[in-house]
């Protein structure tokens, strides 16, 4: 049937319904209402008929009496007390207990929400997640279902469980930040449900959550991580519903609570609004301002596995590979095997370490320790190359003097030979000799060894005997500015005596950039 059509029967109906009151008209001045009869209509004694008694039984009547009874509430089961406060005459599971403001609007419903927690655990670093198990209770006011005083004896409160709860509104609350949840129980469901007498509601709930922790691992495994729980509301926005923390203890821990890799060291709890919008689909109802409540468990890691599994054995392999600095630099299987075994078992060790954690972009204190670790043994066998070259070297060096800054300058750029230089002052000296005596002088040079230090280096200097028929008279006529002045005299150092000069100061300078590298690695942990 279309909409003309039941426009046109609805106006034929109006015009018969006027007709008809026109013509039997009453006067309702002549009508008596007697209520204290049984309901029925008796002429009356006037001469007109058209008078009438009208007696009504209010109480009794067919129509009045379909909304059960509350009289003698005390008398009632739990059972029944619940049917008939929830009866569809009183009650409306799907409208929320609104009150009625001064202002002439509702106030939106306040639900206050405590959280007991049993179990937290399983704070796994590559998945980001953990999991609580604990007692979650919300608790608001229904009007609705307050019994007070309909039944003033009856102190208890009415509880039951799921049965009860599918019969009262609850508000819908859901864990913004959970990958899984469920409601704990054996035979049944641990849910409870408590309407207190003044029609306070609490329901209490025994829940297990894995939830996700965006945790920052910079200072992996010094780190502090900060993970929250959310809690929102899925359907009424902050004009029907607002949740906050219960005032007394509205996040607690049980005492047998026990970590395996963090410490406890407190909680946070605030009361938020979350905005969804188009942008932000996060609400059943899309648009609208949500109450929102978080807690936030402080956890602090425990570092003494990682010190005794990770950090010690590192820094024994480390000290492991400085060994190869009092082996000869000969030694090549010795030192490469040493070295090359300790870098692969420090490689292995971390590489251990770091498949626990979540790959992350940024660069964590562990790869900072792993990675100085490695520069250390990787520079112990790039020592062991550098020695081992000079080792094989066929020249000696010369120095000005025997100090770190000539011997590492001429171990790096190697200096010409000083036979050139001594050659062309012995050939001075030969020319001066003769233009002065004559040609039968005679001019011998010996190079004389003189040991300086601990015996690792030669002074070679030169001394010219001159033999002279003329004897010291021929001496005499030379003048002040013919004499030659002394040699310049140098330092020489062998091939080996420089490697090992080498593998000496590195047993000192390895070992001491490490404790210095220490010093500023654990401050940094600590201090920052």
């Amino acid at each position: 049937m279309t909409k003309r059509k039941v426009d046109i029967l609805v106006s034929l109906t109006l015009i018969c319904w006027l007709r008809l009151a026109t013509a039997h008209t009453m006067d309702l001045s002549h009508l008596q209402m007697n209520l204290a009869g049984n309901g029925s209509i008796t002429p009356a004694s006037s001469t007109n008929t058209n008078n009438y008694n009208v007696t009504l039984n209010l109480t009794e009547s067919p129509l009045l009496n379909t909304c059960p009874s509350l009289t003698n509430a005390d008398s009632l089961t739990q059972t029944e007390l619940i049917a008939r406060l929830t009866d569809s005459c009183r009650y409306d599971r799907l409208e929320p207990p609104t009150t009625l403001s001064d202002i002439g609007n509702d106030d939106p419903v306040d639900v206050y929400a405590r959280f007991y927690i049993y179990v937290l655990k399983n704070l796994d670093s590559s998945d980001l997640q953990f999991m609580v198990q604990g007692l979650l209770q919300f608790r608001y006011v229904d009007a609705r279902l307050a019994f007070a005083t309909y039944a003033p004896n009856r102190k208890q409160p009415v509880m039951g469980q799921a049965i009860l709860r599918q019969s009262l509104w609850v508000p819908h609350i859901f864990l913004a930040n959970e990958q899984s949840s469920t409601v704990l129980g054996t035979n049944e469901k641990d849910m409870l449900t408590t309407i207190y007498p003044d029609g306070t509601v609490l329901i209490s709930t025994r829940i297990q959550a894995t939830l996700y922790c965006w945790m920052n691992f910079q200072k992996f495994p010094f780190d502090e991580q900060k993970c929250t729980t959310i809690l929102e509301s899925w359907m009424y926005n902050t004009s029907v519903l607002q949740l906050h923390w219960e005032t007394t203890n509205p996040v607690s821990f049980d005492s047998q609570l026990q970590l395996t890799e963090y410490n406890l060291i407190g909680s946070l709890y605030n009361e938020s609004i979350e905005v969804s919008d188009e942008s932000s689909m996060s609400h059943g109802a899309l648009q609208g301002n949500y109450s929102t409540l978080s807690f936030t468990v402080m956890l602090t890691r425990e570092v003494g596995y990682y010190v005794i599994d990770y950090f010690l054995p590192s820094i024994m392999i480390v000290t492991i590979s400085w060994v190869t600095f009092w082996l000869q630099a000969d030694q090549t299987p010795a030192r490469t095997t040493l070295g090359c075994t300790t870098l692969l078992s420090f490689i292995t060790l971390s590489l251990s370490q770091e498949n626990n954690l979540s790959k992350v972009s940024y660069v964590t204190m562990s790869e900072v320790w792993f990675l100085v670790c490695t520069i250390f043994i990787f520079g112990s066998l790039v020592e062991f190359a550098f020695v081992n070259t000079i080792w094989r070297r066929n020249n000696n060096l010369e120095l000005k003097k025997r100090t770190t800054k000539y011997i590492v300058k001429s171990t790096f750029v190697p200096k010409r030979s000083r036979r050139g230089y001594n050659r062309s002052q012995s050939s001075m000296s030969t020319t001066s000799m003769d233009k002065g005596c004559g040609a039968n002088n005679t001019v011998i040079t010996i190079e004389t060894p003189i040991i300086i230090g601990n015996g690792l280096s030669r002074e070679n200097s030169s001394v010219s005997l001159a033999e002279s028929d003329m004897g010291s008279a021929s001496t005499a006529n030379l003048t002040d500015s013919e004499k030659e002045k002394p040699a310049q005299t140098f330092a020489t150092m062998t091939p080996k005596e420089v490697s090992l000069w080498i593998d000496r100061k590195m047993r000192f300078v390895f070992p001491l950039a490490f404790i210095l590298f220490n010093a500023l690695f654990w401050t940094l942990v600590y201090c920052l």
